[in-house]
């Protein structure tokens, strides 16, 4: 009888024991993701699917003293060639003869840097397990589920190389469970030194056409805009004032996140002479929901690869503060 009751409190300890094991798995697994991403050198390439879309890259990462470089390659479609350091992205545009050069947003994230420098939170939104193993381009993998907690955001599937933790594949899907869009590389060598001349661009420079550097510092402005009614988990990360373009003005630029997901709200003034009606209500592209609505002389945009009811509340809920 004893030894009987013993028993039992041990299995009982056992199994209240397995979620914590669970959650320590992923979230290491997770941790290993986002340092191989940032600080493994690498060289591969991937195809991004979305809807009947497919378009395929090659990217060559390298990372030392002087933080990331990339070079990123089209394969299909218009040429286009891509070098992007912590500072700066330059785009060559060969069938235009141009150069465009941006400054980098700091929360802007890229396959396979997906994942948020800050891990700590995502659990009091999403439910996070370890899936199962797999391969991909010819390497071993383990998957990481991750789940909404609500239907104000949608899901994730990663799957990690089980050698150096680099994220291989990762799909974003909806509430129904339907995969929306995916990336997956289909090659790739890891940890092998990366050369120089393999960041430099292989497309010839034509004209540069420089940006104007963006102010961080719009929503400190006496008249800012912002969101009043967020979802649970999500905030302001960045706020932003575009510089006038041609004939178009300035422009109001604010990004809300919860870590993954991320929401960009834009406020333009609406122009007597502009052709066309301005969106209003929300519309759908692949992943991306986008709503729009005029006020007070002003279009607000909300956009991002959420659920249409969450560009909703944050579009509907922008206001210019006094």
């Amino acid at each position: 009888m004893i030894e009987s009751l013993s028993a039992r409190r041990g299995l009982l300890v056992l199994l209240l024991a397995v979620p914590v094991a669970v959650a320590a798995d992923s979230d290491a697994l997770l941790a290993r993701m986002q340092h191989a991403a940032r600080n493994l050198d690498y060289d591969g390439i991937f195809v991004y699917q979305r809807g009947d879309q497919l378009d395929s890259l090659r990217v060559v990462h390298k990372a030392g003293a002087g933080g990331v470089r990339e070079r990123l390659i089209s394969l299909n479609g218009a040429p286009r060639e891509i070098i992007r350091n912590d500072r700066e992205v330059h785009c060559y545009l060969p069938d235009e003869d141009a150069v465009l050069i941006e400054h980098r947003r700091a929360d802007q994230r890229n396959f396979p840097a997906l994942l948020p420098e800050s891990l700590a939170a995502l659990e009091q939104n999403y439910r996070i397990r370890i899936g199962k193993e797999g391969r991909v381009a010819g390497r071993k993998t383990r998957a990481v589920v991750i789940k909404p907690r609500d239907e104000l955001r949608y899901g994730y599937q990663l799957w990690a190389d089980k050698a150096t933790g680099l994220l291989l594949k990762a799909g974003l899907v909806d509430e129904h469970g339907a995969l929306i869009e995916q990336y997956m590389f289909t090659q790739i060598t890891i940890g092998h030194p990366v050369s120089e001349d393999a960041l430099k661009p292989q497309t010839p420079a034509g004209e540069f056409i420089r940006q104007p550097p963006r102010a961080a510092d719009a929503g400190n402005t006496p008249q800012g805009w912002r969101a009043g009614e967020l979802p649970a988990g999500f905030a302001l990360t960045a706020s932003m004032r575009r510089p006038p373009q041609g004939s178009r003005p300035a422009m109001e630029h604010l990004v809300y996140s919860d870590g993954l997901a991320v929401v960009s709200v834009f406020i333009e003034p609406l122009a007597e002479h502009e052709q066309g009606l301005p969106l209003d209500g929300v519309t759908r592209m692949g992943a991306v929901h986008v709503f729009g609505r005029s006020t007070d002389g002003y279009q607000v945009t909300a956009m991002g690869e959420v659920p249409a009811a969450t560009v909703s509340m944050i579009g509907n809920s922008v206001r210019l503060q006094p």
